[in-house]
């Protein structure tokens, strides 16, 4: 080989090895969590996860697919069949900069060396820059597309975007594609999401919800499961490229922290507007046997006409004082003898059941509390109430029951079974007031059946007592001391 050979052969060499060097992509192997996301085929999806889960990463990956048509073997998601128009953005010029453009492009020093291949696009011809404002940043930039084949067949053009200034210079746009980082107000979202309704194009939205149950939070997670919506948590224990003991030391660094649901778990933070704002992993505890010591109550929601009936069982250990809410029941579209079955398994023919005001509704048949009663259910002789400590009269005012079931949460003595009651759990995260007052229009089913238990807990009783033993009339206790 001669020299002239020799040097052409190292030239080859060093353009190879640059090549490999600055294909970033190939280097990534996403995990389980980010692929369901990466394939995933609604028109609008919402990642949520952890901090420094990868969720920008998985992010900029599947825009990079949806732009070059350079998709891997193992994509299953929707495929552009030819050039897009797409728009990328995040909340500031800097944070797009460098948490997205920087990702797709390669830092301005080495342009190519990021998720896009460098061949292509050109630095120099394909890449319009902004002046002014934040250094290196970029109005808009084009990328080679490829078809199914592998061959050319044009450019698609992304335009880049802050949606806390620049989102507004997109309208008027038909867009095929909105990828978004971290969350935007609803009328960011609203009008980006608008610029996919000709194209019936996609909108990709990966971000840690730290401003709580958001009203674009709420939108993605109650649309249905097959809607063009969907919502996709990416839990920090499905971040497996983090290792163990980084997963560990975040998971301590965090305990106890009110953003740990979010940058933990990618869960909505409690706002100020959360009733029940204790960290659920204080007041949760694995499920065990209830023992026949342990006294108990249930507390029962009652269907109106149309709508859910809801059970939540309470047993206490007189040893503690400590109160375990051992297991819960809802369901909507059944009749009141299906309620009553439910009861009976839950031990409500021996238990005393504790019951709402609107159970003497006038039914077919008498009462609703008169045909539970028919039915079997050991249900108490009046409604739930408590005692107002101040006065010594009875009250159902439910801000009265929340005070107390809060001291009680707040001071350990009431616990949840991690398995038995989830709905009661997940009504909880968002149970809110509004100025002083529990928010009209909830998902509270349990949580009333809950705040039922607790009124009367100084009725609760173990099981094996006999239904007339339960019925039996019973001075009125303080409401916050005899139990």
């Amino acid at each position: 080989m001669d020299r002239e050979e020799l040097l052409r052969e190292v030239e080859l060499e060093s353009e190879l090895s640059r090549r490999v060097r600055l294909d970033l992509l190939s280097t990534i192997d996403p995990n389980a969590r980010q692929r369901v996301f990466l394939n995933a085929e609604s028109k609008e999806t919402m990642l949520t996860g952890a901090n420094q889960a990868g969720k920008s990463t998985a992010l900029c990956m599947k825009f990079t697919f949806h732009v070059t048509g350079l998709y891997p073997e193992w994509y299953t998601g929707y495929r552009f069949k030819g050039p897009i128009q797409a728009a990328l953005g995040g909340e500031t010029a800097q944070s797009t900069r460098d948490l997205l453009v920087n990702r797709l492009l390669g830092i301005p020093e080495e342009r190519g060396g990021g998720y896009l291949p460098a061949e292509t696009f050109s630095p120099e011809e394909d890449i319009t820059r902004l002046s002014g404002g934040v250094a290196n940043q970029i109005d808009y930039f084009k990328v080679k597309h490829y078809d199914a084949r592998g061959k050319e067949d044009g450019y698609s053009k992304v335009y880049v975007f802050a949606y806390s200034t620049g989102w507004r210079r997109l309208q008027g746009y038909s867009l095929d594609l909105v990828a978004i980082d971290e969350e935007p107000d609803m009328m960011v979202y609203d009008e980006l999401s608008a610029r996919t309704n000709a194209t019936g194009g996609f909108v990709d939205i990966a971000m840690t919800p730290l401003r709580g149950e958001t009203e674009l939070y709420m939108l993605f997670e109650k649309s249905p499961k097959d809607g063009i919506k969907r919502l996709i948590n990416y839990d920090i224990s499905q971040a497996d490229h983090m290792g163990v003991e980084h997963r560990e030391t975040l998971l301590k660094k965090y305990e106890n922290n009110p953003l740990a649901d979010a940058r933990l778990h990618g869960k909505p933070v409690r706002s100020q507007g959360l009733i029940y704002n204790i960290p659920q992993g204080q007041i949760v505890t694995p499920d065990f046997r209830v023992s026949e010591k342990f006294h108990q109550i249930i507390g029962i929601d009652l269907a109106h006409t149309v709508g859910k009936y809801a059970a939540v069982r309470i047993a206490k250990d007189l040893a503690s004082g400590i109160c375990y809410v051992v297991e819960d029941f809802k369901a909507e579209n059944i009749q009141l003898g299906d309620f009553a079955s439910k009861l009976r398994v839950m031990g409500g023919n021996e238990i005393p059941v504790a019951w709402p005001h609107d159970g003497m509704r006038h039914t077919n048949s008498g009462t609703i509390v008169g045909e539970l009663r028919g039915h079997g259910i050991n249900v108490l002789n009046e409604a739930s109430y408590v005692v107002d400590p101040m006065t010594g009269n009875k009250t159902r005012a439910v801000m009265t029951v929340i005070e107390e079931t809060m001291s009680m949460l707040q001071t350990g003595m009431l616990v949840f079974m991690a398995n038995g009651c989830k709905d009661t759990l997940e009504e909880m995260r968002r149970y809110r007031h509004h100025k002083g007052k529990v928010a009209n229009n909830q998902e509270d089913h349990c949580i009333d059946a809950l705040h039922k238990a607790v009124m009367m807990l100084r009725f609760c009783k173990p099981t094996g007592v006999t239904r007339r033993s339960t019925r039996v009339r019973i001075k009125d206790e303080d409401f916050f001391g005899g139990w």
